[in-house]
């Protein structure tokens, strides 16, 4: 397991690699090692244990992007259809 130290692009496991985050701290409690996260798109702060977090690779960044332009720009599509639609109903 590579070694998860601040700055590293990393994801939850037990999230199912759901939301990728940035290690904005790493602290010690009983023993262990807990990373405080923020997210790299979704605005949100996390902590989870070091086990719990594996490194983000390029690729997966990439995909991550592509996924949420593509859900952007149907989202934009749908407002555009309802505001004309309703619009021009008059």
């Amino acid at each position: 397991m590579a070694r998860i130290k601040k700055g590293d692009i990393v994801a939850r496991i037990s999230h199912g690699k759901d939301i990728i985050f940035y290690v904005d701290k790493i602290i010690y409690a009983d023993r262990s090692q807990f990373a405080i996260l923020k997210g790299v798109v979704e605005r949100i702060e996390a902590d989870a244990p070091i086990e719990d977090l594996e490194l983000v690779d390029k690729k997966m960044i990439e995909q991550k992007n592509e996924n949420i332009e593509k859900r952007l720009a149907k989202r934009v599509n749908n407002c555009i259809k309802y505001t004309k639609k309703n619009l021009f109903r008059e």
